[in-house]
């Protein structure tokens, strides 16, 4: 049962107007592809929103789309009514009150930015100079930690996101993840397990720039190692093409690593799809 727990809609404040694919696109795309169940996991950013960074997310039209896309696709695809949540301890209280406000499947948290900046997607990171590059890197240690701690997500997603922005600008050398990745990350994997949290093996960086899941393959081995057995998939599409995108070598490289299951939600609750 091959399973996408996040993708976007036209909805995700980061797709700019006519770029994105509808609710409908991603849930046809998914049936084509032979994807069973689809997260629906739009953007909502919660602090750059507030700031004027990013377009509001219009919660009232994802909830619609999603709503009418389970009863359409029903005994086709398994839908899944969820967002991705960004930043959540920068706001908490607005942040709790969203998530009660809807009948959410699968909450996804993330750190696209840590305070002081916009998200490191949209920040020149080559400026900061080296220094700077360092003490950015750590902070997002610690706002991962911030956000576990907090923990009003179900599952965390691409925990070696800014990577792909230090890369993309040619920042090669840090941070050095191949060889320091554990050192980096082991406080992050700990704390996972100890809150219950799901840990995401995110497909997208298989097709851009790292070449690789986000973690990748050691940090997941080093996740087993410590115990960690909850773990799901994404493709972060963020159009119907890319709907499933590298899926099946994530569910098989997790196979390989030793993992038996795909953590999966329905009303936030936990369960469980064999690989």
């Amino acid at each position: 049962m091959f399973i996408d727990n996040h993708s976007h809609s036209q909805y995700s404040g980061d797709i700019g107007p006519g770029r994105g694919s509808s609710v409908r696109e991603l849930c046809l795309a998914a049936e084509e592809k032979g994807i069973k169940q689809l997260a629906v996991t739009d953007h909502c950013d919660i602090d750059g929103i507030r700031d004027g960074y990013f377009a509001p997310l219009d919660h009232e039209s994802v909830a619609r789309d999603v709503l009418a896309a389970k009863e359409e696709f029903r005994g086709r695809v398994k839908v899944l009514f969820g967002i991705e949540l960004g930043q959540g301890t920068h706001m908490p209280a607005e942040s709790e009150e969203l998530l009660a406000k809807y009948p959410f499947d699968i909450v996804l948290g993330s750190v696209h930015a840590v305070r002081g900046i916009v998200d490191f997607s949209e920040t020149d990171l080559v400026s900061f100079g080296a220094q700077g590059r360092k003490e950015l890197w750590e902070k997002y240690i610690s706002e991962l930690l911030e956000a576990i701690e907090w923990g009003k997500f179900d599952v965390l997603t691409h925990i070696t996101y800014p990577k792909r922005y230090y890369l993309k600008q040619g920042i090669t050398d840090f941070p050095d993840i191949a060889n320091r990745g554990r050192e980096y990350f082991e406080p992050v994997l700990r704390a996972v397990i100890e809150k219950g949290i799901t840990l995401e093996c995110n497909s997208s960086g298989l097709r851009q720039i790292m070449g690789e899941c986000l973690p990748n393959r050691d940090l997941l081995a080093f996740y087993y190692e410590l115990g960690g057995r909850d773990v799901t998939v994404g493709s972060d599409a963020h159009r119907a093409s890319d709907i499933g995108a590298g899926i099946k070598e994530a569910c098989g490289l997790l196979k390989d690593l030793g993992f038996e299951y795909i953590t999966t939600f329905e009303n936030r609750h936990k369960s469980y799809e064999k690989l």
